[in-house]
């Protein structure tokens, strides 16, 4: 963001302006791209913004709206409103934290991270934002300024693929070994796997047991939240969301 921006942002944080009128105007905006580009334009006269504007917006914020047509900045609304969240934050001591998921979390999972939030950064408010991602597969991700925690099903599969890659990987394991029998192998999941991933887990099953012959089994298991646990004989692979957040409660009882 510009200096401009960081600018309007602080102009608007001292007028104490009330925050839903700000998420309210922010909602406005992004609902009608038509909107906006009305008050960008240059062939719309100043007094036809204004007549929009206090149709349209909170009473509150109707002077920063003709400031910013008159000044040519209106394009920069959405940012200013960012960066007036940012400064608003800092000055409560409070910190944003982004929850990335695929299955919903309940409220006491929330809590639970943004306790583990507080821990981490020593901040004493935390503003979580939930962030539905498909593509992380399943688990979660958790920022929060310079800090990530990432128990997503998609690094635990790219953690998985370098493991089958990389030389030397399996040196505990007998690679002559001649398995009279099919090893069973039990998946358990809440997001079902692709066929390119089963294939991967096989391959990491015979490089783990030695067995060439692996028969995969899979079963829905919703209370995992996310991610798998993976049972091949005495292999156990637990790479859940429901073991993360049960190893984040541990710690925070440990306080």
């Amino acid at each position: 963001m510009d200096q401009v921006t960081e600018l309007y942002a602080k102009v608007l944080t001292s007028l104490d302006i009330p925050p839903e009128d700000i998420e309210k105007a922010d909602e406005i905006i992004t609902l009608s791209s038509e909107l906006s580009d009305a008050l960008q334009s240059p062939v719309v006269l100043l007094s036809e913004k204004d007549i929009v504007i206090e149709k349209l917006f909170p009473s509150s914020l109707h002077s920063f709206f003709k400031v910013l047509c008159r000044n040519g900045e209106s394009s920069k609304v959405r940012e200013i409103f960012s960066s007036y969240r940012t400064q608003n934050r800092s000055a409560k001591g409070c910190i944003l934290a982004v929850l990335e998921y695929v299955t919903p979390l309940t409220e006491e999972q929330k809590l639970r991270m943004t306790e583990l939030v507080k821990r981490k950064t020593g901040y004493e408010q935390v503003e979580l934002e939930l962030v539905c991602n498909p593509e992380i597969m399943g688990g979660f991700i958790l920022t929060a300024g310079d800090y990530r925690y990432d128990r997503s099903t998609k690094k635990t599969m790219t953690e998985l693929k370098r493991n089958l890659i990389r030389p030397g990987a399996s040196d505990n394991i007998n690679r002559n070994k001649i398995a009279p029998h099919t090893m069973r192998a039990t998946l358990e999941y809440v997001t079902p796997p692709t066929e390119e991933q089963k294939v991967r887990i096989i391959e990491f099953i015979r490089k783990k047991t030695g067995y060439k012959e692996v028969e995969l089994n899979l079963r829905e298991n919703k209370e995992l939240i996310g991610g798998f646990v993976l049972h091949a004989g005495n292999l156990r692979y637990d790479r859940s969301a429901a073991r993360e957040v049960a190893q984040m409660r541990r710690e925070l009882m440990r306080r």
